[in-house]
């Protein structure tokens, strides 16, 4: 008798063991997990804040033994002030050009970016709709030559594109950059709006139907706004796109003045 309750006394003692022990083991597995998250964040983030210690140091404290690697003693934003009215200053006394050009190459790049987004997205939300809802006939054959564009390189269509622009006067001009980057980026927007459309529940539209409201009435007042997460997810992605692209404005641009910030 007195076996058999050591033997219930040790079970007991075991399982109550068991969930603190369970719960270490979770401790141990999160600590790993963000000591890991934090090794990576210091990773990425060290090289971006050392260029901004950089950019607020003063000379001095730049080619200063030891460095001085954490935060600058006197920090100052006369480089940027430099940089964006009269450039930085040669050791001869004369001044770099990037005055003009980082103005007009960012004014640029937003402008081009943001309107290729812009129209990207609603192109795509449009185009993603009719392919994920309605019913017409080589639907299938027309959504996969869209498709065919997207792994597409630029230099591939990069002469033919060039005799095009050039021949319909939109070679160093920002409306020619926005075509292009709109051409490019369309069917990737389609691609996404159309996989986010048919994750919408499609009785929502039938009740829709049901209350009289037609396609345009569908698409403005119910799917827009229940793929609204997706039409910026389009966007954003246009956007980062269309303003990190080096090869388009460095061939499609010929004076500083249409030049963006990447090919500045």
């Amino acid at each position: 008798m007195s076996d058999l309750s050591l033997v219930g006394k040790s079970m007991s003692a075991r399982i109550s063991a068991s969930p603190s022990a369970k719960r270490q083991r979770e401790l141990l597995r999160l600590a790993f997990l963000y000591l890991c998250s934090a090794v990576l964040l210091f990773w990425a983030l060290a090289p971006i804040y050392w260029v901004f210690v950089s950019s607020i140091s003063t000379r001095t404290e730049l080619y200063a033994r030891p460095y001085k690697i954490w935060f600058p003693s006197q920090p100052t934003f006369e480089h940027y002030i430099e940089l964006f009215t009269s450039g930085a200053q040669f050791r001869d006394g004369g001044y770099s050009p990037t005055a003009g050009l980082i103005g007009a190459g960012m004014r640029n790049s937003l402008v081009t970016s943001v309107i290729s987004g812009a129209i990207v997205t609603i192109l795509g939300t449009g185009a993603g709709y009719v392919f994920a809802r309605v019913t017409f006939r080589l639907k299938g054959l027309a959504f996969f030559f869209i498709m065919l564009l997207m792994p597409l390189p630029i230099w591939v269509s990069l002469i033919a594109l060039f005799f095009i622009m050039s021949q319909a006067g939109l070679v160093d001009t920002l409306t020619g950059q926005i075509l292009i980057f709109t051409t490019l980026l369309l069917p990737l927007g389609i691609w996404l709006m159309s996989t986010f459309v048919r994750d919408i529940p499609s009785e929502i539209e039938d009740a829709a139907l049901v209350d009289g409201a037609n396609r345009w009435q569908m698409l403005f007042r119910i799917i827009m706004p229940l793929a609204r997460p997706g039409m910026v997810a389009v966007f954003l992605v246009s956007l980062l796109s269309a303003w990190n692209n080096f090869l388009i404005p460095l061939i499609f641009t010929r004076t500083p003045r249409r030049s963006r910030s990447p090919s500045c």
